[in-house]
């Protein structure tokens, strides 16, 4: 049985639940990033530090990035699997069951559900005012996705310009080298470095990364047609239940978008789309 409760507990929003996840996710795989980063700079440095620490070193920061990769997919999993919840509720009016959401708080942790009660987060989540229903569930698949496409498109560019210029630059660097210093010894040095610089471009997944941000905003521009050509007819529960999973399975299939990039553009997609995209609908 439980005890008494000494004083009030702060609500937990299923909305900042959500959230307070996706944070968390996030924050592991910037762990991660970090992690490789400073493996990366040990790395480097090695004539700087003793020799005899710097694989010990080394091969920490990698175990640290893998630990923290897993976790951030060990979080993403279940963000993804609260959020379809989410949109069903608010879509088709399916209420999460109480057995459901006590499984979901169970999995997260004491910080997860300390920053989802300090949260404050709006309910209404998606612009549309229709009532729950087949309709209100495309309408909000439809914004979502449209909101993924152009929030991937604009990480798919940042990581292709990252890798272009790294590419130039470490290369520019290498031809001045070889043509301005005169000791073999510093040629040497520089190429390793450049190496070094092109090695850690892979290793952080930026090619991966850009590949897979190009693939969900492809998948997510798919799943924006089909719920607009759905929304031409009258849709049934089932057309528009498959319009949904169909978009959340491509969404958690790919990587996560930073919160800094939904900052950036949070404003201009937002206007637009209550603008052109909401208006009369």
């Amino acid at each position: 049985m439980a005890a008494a409760d000494s004083g009030a507990t702060p609500s937990l929003s299923p909305f900042g639940l959500a959230e307070a996840l996706d944070h968390c996710a996030k924050w592991w795989w910037g762990a991660s990033l970090t992690s490789k980063i400073l493996g990366f700079g040990i790395g480097t440095c090695m004539t700087l530090l003793p020799a005899e620490l710097v694989p010990f070193l080394v091969f920490a920061c990698t175990l640290l990035a893998e630990l923290c990769m897993y976790r951030s997919d060990a979080v993403k999993g279940t963000a993804q699997q609260f959020r379809r919840k989410l949109d069903q509720q608010d879509g088709f009016g399916w209420h999460i069951p109480p057995t459901e959401l006590s499984d979901f708080l169970v999995r997260c942790s004491p910080s997860v559900k300390q920053r989802a009660r300090n949260r404050v987060t709006a309910e209404q989540y998606f612009a549309t005012a229709e009532p729950p229903g087949p309709r209100r569930a495309l309408k909000n698949v439809s914004e979502s996705a449209w909101w993924t496409k152009h929030l991937a498109g604009t990480m798919t560019i940042i990581c292709w310009t990252t890798v272009i210029v790294g590419v130039i630059v470490s290369f520019g660097i290498l031809i001045m080298a070889i043509q301005t210093t005169g000791t073999h010894a510093a040629q040497v040095n520089v190429a390793r470095i450049v190496t070094a610089v092109l090695m850690l471009l892979l290793s952080m997944g930026i090619i991966k990364l850009a590949i897979g941000y190009s693939n969900l905003g492809k998948s997510s521009t798919r799943s924006e047609a089909a719920a607009e050509r759905a929304l031409e007819t009258t849709p049934d529960e089932l057309r528009a239940f498959k319009v949904m999973s169909d978009y959340h399975l491509s969404r958690a299939a790919g990587p996560i978008i930073p919160t800094w990039i939904w900052q950036l553009r949070e404003k201009d997609l937002n206007q637009t789309w209550k603008e052109l995209r909401n208006a009369g609908r």
